[in-house]
Order: C-alpha cells, then structure tokens, then sequence
C-alpha cells in the first residue's frame, strides 16, 4: 500500500469518525443515556482525535522532515497521535466524573511521555 493510500484511508476514517461523533454530539442527551451515552461520545471522541492527530503529525513531519521520512515513520506518528487522544479523551472522562484535578492531568502526562519513551527504548533495541 502505497503512502498515498494510506493517508486517504486516514482521511476517510477520521471523516467518518467526526460524522459519527457528531451524530452523537447531537442526538445523544448524555444525562439520559447514562455510562452507555458518556461512552459513546468518548468512544467517538477518541476515533477522531486520533486521526486528527495523525494526520496533523504527518503533516508535520512532510513538511520539515520530507516525504520519505514521514512515510517511513507512519506508525510513530499513528502511535504518538493514539496516545495524544487517549491522553485527551481519559481527561475528559475525568472530568465528566467529577474527579480531574491539575495533578491527575500532570501524572497523565508523565505516564504518556513515559509510555512513548519506553516504546521507542524497545523499538530501538530490537532494530
């Protein structure tokens, strides 16, 4: 699959993931569905956060870094991308609960930098 391709497939996925995200935003009243309403909009929340991201950290990384790079490290950006929305949408759900507070968002951000740095200290033993 060509990089083309795969970025259209991005595309189309985190399109389909913002209707669906809307579709909720919009019919869902998240105080009568309970946990399962929350959870939808999460859930969709999530699947367009990462394609958003990824599509901004590839084209990030097209423009200062060049075509090739940002072919090559495809799955480093969908990773960084997945964890930047986990990230998000976890503080969110946080927040719809009642219980974030500025040290819950710190230590998410320090388990997220320490996630992302472990994974490229494995990535780079292995290759």
């Amino acid at each position: 699959m060509t990089f083309q391709k795969l970025l259209l497939g991005v595309r189309f996925f985190t399109a389909l993931s913002l209707v669906a995200w809307v579709s909720v935003l919009l019919l869902v009243d998240p105080d009568v569905a309970g946990v399962v309403g929350v959870a939808l909009f999460l859930g969709t929340m999530f699947s367009f956060l990462t394609g958003t991201f990824t599509l901004i950290l590839v084209g990030l990384a097209r423009r200062f870094l060049g075509e090739a790079s940002a072919s090559a490290s495809f799955h480093v950006l969908f990773r960084q991308g997945f964890i930047l929305s986990a990230y998000l949408v976890s503080l969110l759900g946080l927040s719809r609960f009642g219980i974030l507070s500025w040290w819950n968002a710190a230590l998410g951000l320090a388990a997220v930098l320490l996630i992302e740095f472990t994974v490229r200290r494995v990535s780079a033993r292995t290759s």
